[in-house]
């Protein structure tokens, strides 16, 4: 009879079945050494990070883009407390993350202060808010954390285990996931909805940002031959060239002409924990294709279609086949409201190098190869904008979450992932700054990244929202610091650029190589403010 084996030994082999290949973290001396051991024997490749935020980060991107568990991993106390925004943002921008964190053994709390606090009550809340939660070291807990639903539902973990935990022999087990049923009658409802509407408009969002999506989503699109807008989260779903693409949606002032047109509204796999802070402002119906129906939301549709996000939105593309399409739009006017949304984002600062230029050259000089990942912050309006995004996950970014030092361990684990293809990650240099100890990760495992920092010495976007408060200075900037030098002493190639000619020559030579590198933009912050009024009201 074959021994069963230890919960360790079962969770890393578990985990690399499922597809997981790294474990990022920063350990402490107990169970996250259990972990890194195990790990390497099952060939999943341990990332020492300089943060333990950064740390849930990466392994969320990870997740998302192997399409897999992320593994994370911490000691307790300081180690834990330095997770917590990496765990907010796993649960607020839906990444698939199992943090496994050190804890006290039995009774070890009746005499030990040091290090002491709740630990399930700081992360519980933080997890709450997308379903997840902690879960035991036990081969049930983690299967049942496994079936919970298809992959873009997989909501985050944390978990405690002691070492005794660790060692406790298990046997193998499963659970069921549970899957909602699309009725036919519904479907053909839908159907007739989107076939009789004659100015449908098509917003697609982050539970639709999958590469087995494209082909049905963009069959939609053209079989109602609709304007498509995509959330931040779900750019690329659409190509940026694509005729139909009528630019980004936020729940902001830049798209309510081209939505404002709607007679129907189609969102397919809209979260609305992407959207800004402003009521919805449609009258028109709105046809809902879901995964996971969501409260609050920002409408309340007409009809809604939830369940296996692939299989709804191809039953409706096939059920539309009998009925007619009556669809007004046409080429120009699709085509006015993607001039209308570059436009308004494509202001020119007065005072030296744009950021949209910084975007504009890099994305020619990279030629749209790398994944982009965006940090928080004014840069993102023209980084979203006007990268060449083509396919699902082209443009990573925290739009739930919105998080400032999300780019560089975002763009660390893209490159780790794809080595090949690589990563470029935009940020501010107030991003830049929360986890420059990064960079250290990106020269150790030679990721192929190239960090663009838009060092303008300030913070541009909450800066701007001052203005727009006509508030007085409050001492929200500060001398630009030397990045390209604090790159160099990390052992990266950089570049400082001043201007266009500068910043052209630096993206030739940086796309023309591998591994760790950053250039340091020195943007004017002058367009900033017209480009958030344009786009938010």
């Amino acid at each position: 009879m074959t021994t069963p084996p230890p919960f360790i030994d079962w969770l890393v082999d578990r985990l690399h079945g499922e597809g997981t290949r790294f474990a990022f973290g920063v350990p402490g001396g107990g169970t996250s050494l259990d972990l890194i051991a195990a790990a390497r024997r099952r060939d999943i490749q341990m990332v020492l990070t300089a943060r333990e935020d950064a740390a849930v980060i990466m392994a969320g991107v990870a997740g998302i883009l192997g399409d897999a568990p992320g593994l994370a991993f911490s000691t307790k106390g300081p180690g834990l407390t330095s997770a917590a925004n990496g765990i907010a943002s796993a649960a607020l921008d839906r990444m698939p993350v199992l943090l496994m964190t050190e804890t006290f053994a039995p009774g070890e709390t009746d005499y030990v202060s040091h290090q002491v606090f709740d630990q399930n009550a700081l992360v519980s809340p933080l997890l709450d808010v997308a379903g997840g939660g902690v879960i035991e070291a036990s081969a049930q807990a983690v299967e049942t954390w496994l079936a919970l639903g298809p992959r873009p539902a997989r909501i985050p973990a944390v978990m405690f285990p002691t070492p005794n935990a660790l060692r406790e022999p298990v046997q193998p087990t499963s659970a069921t996931p549970s899957r909602a049923d699309t009725r036919p009658a519904k479907v053909q409802a839908a159907a007739q909805l989107a076939s009789e509407a004659q100015r449908p408009v098509i917003i697609i969002g982050l539970e639709a940002t999958r590469a087995e999506l494209e082909a049905p989503i963009r069959g939609l699109v053209e079989r109602l031959n609709a304007p498509a807008l995509t959330t931040y989260m779900a750019s690329g779903m659409i190509p940026h060239d694509h005729p139909n693409n009528a630019g980004t949606f936020t729940g902001g002032a830049i798209e309510q002409p081209c939505v404002g047109e709607a007679d129907l509204i189609i969102t397919i796999g809209l979260d609305p924990v992407e959207l800004i802070r402003k009521p919805w402002a449609y009258e028109a119906p709105v046809l809902d294709l879901c995964e996971i129906t969501r409260e609050p939301h920002y409408f309340t549709p007409l009809l809604r279609l939830a369940g296996d996000l692939p299989d709804v939105t191809r039953s409706l593309l096939e059920a539309l086949g009998p009925f007619p399409r009556r669809s007004t739009w046409t080429a120009q006017a699709i085509g006015a409201h993607r001039a209308h949304f570059k436009d308004g984002l494509g202001i020119e600062n007065a005072d030296g190098l744009s950021p949209s230029a910084v975007v504009d050259i890099a994305a020619g000089a990279f030629d749209g190869k790398p994944r982009l990942a965006v940090d928080a912050g004014a840069h993102m309006f023209s980084a979203c904008a006007f990268w060449p995004a083509r396919r699902a996950r082209d443009v990573l970014i925290s739009n739930g979450l919105a998080s400032m030092g999300f780019a560089i361990p975002a763009a660390i684990a893209a490159a780790l992932h794809d080595p090949g293809r690589g990563a470029v990650a935009m940020s501010g240099d107030g991003g830049a700054m929360m986890c420059l100890g990064e960079l250290q990760t990106a020269a150790r495992t030679n990721a192929n990244v190239c960090f663009i920092i838009f060092n303008d010495g300030r913070l541009s976007l909450i800066d701007i929202k001052r203005e727009e408060r006509q508030m007085p200075d409050l001492g929200l900037n500060w001398e630009a610091p030397d990045l390209a030098g604090v790159a160099r002493g990390f052992g990266l190639t950089a570049w400082t650029a001043e201007d266009e000619d500068g910043m052209r020559q630096a993206c030739a030579e940086a796309a023309a190589m591998d591994g760790p590198r950053l250039i340091d933009a020195r943007v004017g912050s002058a367009g900033y403010f017209d480009q958030m009024k344009a786009l938010r009201g």
